[in-house]
């Protein structure tokens, strides 16, 4: 069973939310009405050690990078929502032994990244643990109900648009030093631009097949206009290999050129790199109409391993 299926029978098991929850699971934040026209984003995530980050190697992790990253991957939930973080609460288990220094270093690298993006740490948990290290933060940020953007909302015609670039995200360190596209996808709720927006955690062509499935659509992916983080960058690594933190987000046609007119983030590139179409609902086709075939897999997925 997949990630994706596993949590469709979960959601499906849930009871009936009360009507101040606008955003209820399925999408990168829920989000809670709280009056004054804001809706109140919250989400969670973790870091797992020798899943997430590695402790040994050449692509070894910091203590710094690894509070850093748990902080980062949050923040990028809030602007795939079009949203303002405000505040998180962490929780983190480390092996028994493990001395105070790694995590002096490890808060050092996330309240680093707090101070830039103005979020207090409030609150969380301290344990210990005879596995990997384990850290959980929950990020709390707010966005007006009338600016909130979703996974779903993308129709046939739209034009799908990306941020930066893409693959090779481990041996280039990008999965530890990105900046989370927060002031990007503010933007584009202010501007009512963004009609559908996810992040890219778990690759670009799963990810992108989610708000096509979301949104009860289909996907035609033009290859050749997507951005490899670097030359030796493959078509398969850019589309599959996830943890780019990018935003990936359907524009209506008669909005594409005003969004690229107007984009106001010279050092953020910016890409259309497919269309929606009438089809089968999540469905992702190059632009030729042919399936993607011959990649190992179609990207990131927790519970590929599991029976």
């Amino acid at each position: 069973m997949t990630e994706d299926a596993f949590l469709a029978q979960l959601f499906a098991r849930l009871p009936r939310v009360p009507d101040s929850v606008v955003i209820p699971p399925g999408d990168d934040c829920a989000a809670v009405r709280v009056g004054n026209g804001l809706l109140l984003l919250l989400a969670v995530d973790h870091v797992v050690g020798e899943r997430h980050y590695l402790s040994e190697g050449p692509h070894a992790a910091t203590p710094e990078q690894v509070g850093r990253k748990l902080l980062a991957r949050n923040l990028s939930d809030i602007a795939a929502m079009g949203g303002e973080p405000t505040c998180c609460l962490t929780a983190v288990a480390s092996p028994v032994g493990v001395g105070e220094d790694w995590l002096q270093r490890f808060f050092s690298g996330l309240l680093e990244l707090a101070a830039q993006f103005n979020v207090d740490l409030i609150g969380g948990d301290l344990t210990s643990t005879p596995h990997d290290r384990v850290a959980s933060l929950t990020i709390v940020g707010t966005v007006p109900e009338t600016e909130v953007c979703r996974r779903r909302g993308a129709a046939p015609g739209d034009r799908l648009y990306a941020t930066g670039a893409f693959g090779a995200s481990l041996p280039t360190g990008h999965h530890l030093s990105f900046t989370p596209r927060c002031r990007e996808g503010r933007w584009l709720a202010q501007q009512r631009l963004a009609k559908a927006m996810i992040d890219v955690s778990d690759g670009l062509l799963l990810d992108a097949g989610r708000v096509a499935k979301m949104s009860g659509v289909e996907l035609r992916l033009d290859v050749d206009a997507v951005p490899h983080r670097t030359a030796e960058t493959t078509t398969e690594a850019a589309l599959t290999d996830g943890e780019d933190y990018e935003l990936l987000f359907a524009v209506a046609a008669d909005d594409g050129a005003r969004l690229e007119r107007e984009w106001p983030f010279p050092d953020t590139p910016l890409r259309c790199i497919g269309m929606f179409a009438p089809g089968p609902s999540g469905q992702v086709l190059d632009r030729n109409g042919l399936r993607f075939t011959g990649f190992a897999r179609q990207g990131y997925d927790h519970f590929a391993n599991r029976t």
